[in-house]
């Protein structure tokens, strides 16, 4: 029971995290904050038994380092692509389901690595990732996750909406 509730604790701190990331206005420090939040989320998913997930949250930090430090050349960008998949396949113990968490870091990643500094496609994307991250948690009896995860659409969506008036 204690590791449900750390990993519960995590999930909170996470959606701050998240939610906090959700009002900056450039892909930097859109991915500094998220790169915290995904090592705060993937102990959650460590804390509560989701190895596909917590393998995507810390690939995640590794792909969000590189595309903060400079272009990385495209065999390290396909390289870290294809090792959130090939690990989160060796890593899922939740079957199918256990795939979600690798389709949204596959298509986050597509993202970060190849759309330059738009805010706004960034943020879509990362929209998608959080949805299924959250029918995962939902899958998992996250509930802490699920109701974070809906909170971190919320202020994403928000901050979508007050950005195009």
């Amino acid at each position: 029971m204690f590791e449900v509730a750390l990993g519960n604790m995590c999930c909170l701190l996470g959606m701050f995290l998240d939610s906090y990331s959700s009002s900056k206005k450039t892909k930097k420090e859109i991915l500094f904050f998220q790169s915290i939040s995904q090592f705060v989320w993937g102990m959650s998913s460590i804390f509560l038994k989701g190895y596909s997930a917590s393998v995507q949250n810390f690939v995640t930090i590794i792909r969000n380092i590189f595309a903060l430090k400079a272009e990385p050349s495209k065999l390290i960008q396909w390289g870290i692509i294809l090792a959130g998949v090939v690990l989160g396949v060796l890593f899922n113990n939740r079957g199918w389901i256990g795939w979600l968490p690798i389709a949204a870091n596959l298509e986050y990643s597509i993202c970060v690595f190849y759309i330059k500094d738009n805010e706004k496609l960034i943020k879509v994307s990362f929209l998608m990732s959080v949805l299924l991250f959250m029918i995962f948690n939902v899958y998992i009896m996250n509930v802490v996750g699920t109701i974070t995860n809906l909170f971190v659409i919320a202020s994403y969506v928000f901050n979508l909406i007050k950005k195009d008036k």
